[in-house]
């Protein structure tokens, strides 16, 4: 009996052994262990949808950065073109050496351009007889003249009559030898020139009266010989007296007329100075400037 209850009790004691030993080396198990490092590995890599690991933006422009000056030959432009107007893109205060006028103008303010001189622009204020000189960049002059300025160049390309070729000579026609010896020509005489005329005096320019200058005026302002006014802004038209310009002697009409400036209307006079029983030029009464 002893023998037999050993026997069962090494039987029990070795299949407690069995189930009990997966239990106390759990921790110390190959696999197990595997198994967890994939989990926790599995777990790192996982990267949320959203994120955004991708380098920061470029900055973006900067929207009040100065526009560059536009590059051109000024010495291309020519009057014809002129815009009529040209915007001021800075305050500018205009000085008039011949009339002492001082004018502060505002950023925006259309003045006519008058002249280009380098990289000076003579402006006129709009119905004053006065200029002042501005950088022409400081005006929206080159963004007005180049394309008019291209738009001639490009006219006067496409309009260029081609070169003529030149002229065919013909060749002198093979006359045949006559067998008979021709009388030789008979040279004639040269008739006697008759004496030249005496050359007939120059008359004398006649002088135009009152009436025939009102009418050359109208008739000079009605055709848009002058652009500062138009001829529903005269209020007078008469003759004026002689006068003398760079050395020479004219005949002068005077026109008074009214025009709208940025002070309101007010009232100016021109002369005209007539050559030959033609309009020579038209000025500014006050300065002689030459009027456009």
């Amino acid at each position: 009996m002893t023998n037999l209850g050993t026997i069962i009790l090494l039987i029990v004691c070795v299949g407690m052994g069995y189930v009990l030993e997966p239990m106390f080396f759990t921790g110390t198990n190959p696999a197990v262990k595997k198994s967890t490092q994939e989990v926790a590995g599995d777990a790192e890599d996982e990267t949320p949808e959203d994120a955004n690991p991708g380098d920061p933006s470029p900055a973006g422009s900067d929207p009040d950065a100065p526009v560059p000056a536009i590059q051109v030959d000024l010495s291309k432009i020519t009057p014809e073109d002129f815009p009529a107007k040209v915007t001021l893109k800075v305050p500018y205060t205009i000085s008039d050496a011949n009339s002492g006028v001082t004018m502060k103008l505002e950023k925006g303010i259309k003045v006519k351009p008058v002249r280009l001189e380098g990289s000076d622009l003579y402006i006129q204020p709009v119905g004053l007889p006065i200029e002042s000189k501005i950088n022409v960049d400081k005006t929206d002059f080159k963004e007005l003249a180049v394309p008019k300025m291209l738009e001639r160049l490009q006219n006067a390309v496409a309009n260029k009559d081609p070169e003529p070729a030149p002229p065919v000579t013909p060749e002198p026609p093979v006359t045949p030898t006559p067998d008979v010896t021709p009388d030789p020509p008979v040279t004639p005489t040269p008739p006697t020139p008759e004496p030249e005329p005496a050359p007939a005096p120059t008359p004398a320019t006649d002088k135009l009266d009152e009436a025939a200058i009102v009418a050359l005026l109208k008739a000079d302002v009605e055709a848009g010989k002058v652009t500062e006014f138009k001829a529903n802004q005269v209020t007078s038209w008469k003759a004026g007296e002689e006068m003398e310009f760079d050395g020479d002697t004219y005949q002068t009409g005077r026109v008074t007329f009214k025009a709208e400036t940025i002070l309101g209307v007010q009232e100016h006079e021109a002369i005209a100075l007539i050559e030959d029983g033609k309009v020579y030029k038209w000025m500014w009464a006050k300065t002689k400037l030459e009027m456009r």
